[in-house]
């Protein structure tokens, strides 16, 4: 499940990544690239929640479907490489794990109302953290995220 998640995020970045001809011609494109961008977040989002599952079940629970690593570690009480990965993936600002956070932060919220200049609010500055929505950095944390899954399959395949 996870790989397909995963495959299916990358056939629709491929996608992402082609220039879309004609912007400025069809408005369209404008919302196709968005409704692309949020597919590849989505799948990514559910090749994590998969890659949990498929961990908890390497540790014989079978029936368990974990929701975050929180779940997870009260599923599997003892020590493994797949609960040690997974923490300091957690605890890496700049790992894929947290760039999945900040997409799906970005993805509940609902779009901020945009400010106009008016004479009481002439200097506008953004502190805000955005999530990295572009094509490069989808890119390399799907090619993060299938790397750990190979090497969590690859780790319990060994057995």
């Amino acid at each position: 499940m996870t790989s397909q998640k995963l495959y299916l995020a990358k056939i629709l970045l491929s996608q992402l990544e082609q220039p879309i001809e004609q912007a400025q011609v069809n408005p369209q494109s404008a919302i196709l690239k968005e409704a692309i961008t949020q597919g590849i977040i989505e799948l990514m989002l559910r090749a994590r929640s998969a890659l949990v599952v498929m961990i908890a079940q390497h540790h014989q629970q079978k029936d368990a479907e974990p929701l975050s690593l929180d779940e997870l570690k009260t599923r599997i009480p003892y020590e493994t490489q797949d609960l040690e990965d997974l923490e300091t993936l957690q605890y890496t600002p700049s790992s894929w794990w947290n760039h999945l956070a900040q997409l799906e932060k970005a993805l509940k919220q609902p779009p901020a109302p945009k400010k106009t200049v008016s004479a009481d609010n002439i200097i506008a500055i953004s502190t805000e953290d955005v999530a990295d929505r572009s094509a490069k950095s989808l890119r390399e944390t799907l090619t993060a995220m299938t790397d750990f899954a190979r090497a969590v399959e690859d780790r319990h395949n060994e057995w």
